[in-house]
């Protein structure tokens, strides 16, 4: 039985002027390379200012877990880093690798990112003086245990919370239709920096020619975790439709996951094989855009898609299913073009009216970027969650009551 968090018996072993700079322990239970939510996590611990954030990162993973790398591209980045090991969901002795972490650390703020994260942190609570706070990407996971016991046992959970970050309006919904306070609930869309995701023409021409794609080919790109949320059938077999109208079209989709071998069969059942690429993981994602002429994502469930604001920010023009918070990034027919989810014809007529529309694609994809650089950027981000850092660790717990300024 989940055991409920005490927000006021938090509050009150807070002190309310720290003498160092607030410490916070990012804390994210991974599988494989991980997704657009740990990229999140790497970018928070990269960009906050040391001055008042002072941050680290705790992974957890599987020991057999080959896909693994969360640690080398945190090192990379000059980034704090723990690692701690679990053989599965019931292994308890990851309570004592991750308080081993917390006795070293000694952080102020404990900030999750999964239900698992979220849980480890809630019982440590009860014997540490932290705070917790959670950022729901979403409830993705299509197995039996996590969409009838873990999730909703999470959103349960997390209704206790002192303060929790939301990355799209309809998350927060769910949130709060799960009984969270909504003045606990702020929502931060996911960003990017714009500094590192721009065109690159010299860039383009050589990752093309390393794809075996020609300067008259067109590429259309999928990005993301290869699960059925993505939905990369649909888009295969829109993608078949479409280059029996334009034999130049090309479909690259860029991710790791469970239906990637599944997918590529369906590719080859197809005969597209020559024309549609699954090409897994890749390290630079930055790479695989620049050799992209149209994003497209098929989604049917988002939390808030990194991969739309990166592409955003990089001038891609983009055609995306309605899924979760990605109309709150892209207003339909100024930033891009969004269809209903699940509907071929309309995916199929979004992407032709963005091919056959060069100049007013062209338009849109540079108001995207315009929207990346002031609304959507990382330091926008940063900004927003260093404030929700301090407002957490000076009252112990968010209420959006409370004036902006306290």
């Amino acid at each position: 039985m989940i055991q409920h968090l005490s927000i006021p018996a938090q509050s009150n072993r807070i002190q309310t002027s720290p003498r160092r700079a607030l410490r916070v322990l990012a804390l994210r239970a991974v599988d494989g390379a991980g997704g657009g939510a740990d990229k999140i996590v790497l970018r928070n611990a990269d960009f906050v200012s040391p001055a008042s954030i002072e941050m680290a990162a705790c992974f957890i993973h599987h020991p057999s877990d080959t896909d693994f790398d969360l640690v080398d591209r945190a090192n990379q980045l000059g980034i704090r880093t723990y690692e701690e090991t679990h053989r599965g969901p019931f292994d308890l002795r990851i309570f004592r690798g991750v308080q081993k972490v917390i006795t070293d650390f000694q952080p102020d703020i404990v900030h999750s990112h999964d239900y698992k994260a979220s849980f480890i942190a809630s019982r440590l609570a009860r014997r540490n003086p932290i705070l917790c706070l959670a950022t729901s990407h979403g409830w993705t996971g299509e197995k039996w245990r996590e969409k009838n016991l873990f999730y909703p046992a999470d959103r349960r959970l997390l209704s206790n919370f002192p303060g929790i970050i939301a990355v799209s309006n309809q998350i927060r919904d769910t949130l709060v239709t799960s009984g969270t306070d909504p003045r606990r609930v702020r929502v931060v869309l996911n960003g990017v920096n714009p500094h590192k995701y721009q065109r690159d023409l010299n860039a383009r021409s050589r990752v093309r020619k390393e794809l075996d794609y020609t300067e008259s080919d067109i590429v259309l790109g999928g990005v993301g975790r290869v699960e059925l949320q993505k939905r990369f059938d649909l888009l295969i077999e829109a993608f078949a439709e479409l280059r029996h109208q334009d034999n130049r079209l090309k479909l690259l989709i860029a991710g790791e996951g469970s239906l990637l071998e599944p997918l590529r069969a369906e590719v080859r059942r197809r005969k597209l094989d020559k024309h549609c690429r699954l090409i897994g993981h890749c390290e630079k994602m930055t790479d695989i855009y620049q050799a992209l002429d149209v994003l497209v994502q098929s989604s049917d469930y988002e939390g808030t898609p990194t991969v739309v604001v990166e592409a955003m920010a990089l001038g891609i023009p983009i055609v995306a299913t309605d899924a979760g918070g990605t109309s709150q990034l892209i207003q339909n027919q100024q930033h891009g073009r969004i269809v209903p989810c699940q509907n071929i014809p309309a995916l199929i007529a979004a992407t032709r009216e963005t091919l056959e529309s060069p100049t007013r694609s062209r338009e849109m994809a540079m108001s995207a970027r315009q929207r990346v650089e002031t609304q959507l950027s990382f330091e926008e981000r940063t900004r927003q969650l260093e404030a929700i850092y301090q407002e957490l660790f000076k009252f112990g717990f968010l209420n959006s009551d409370r004036p902006l300024n306290p």
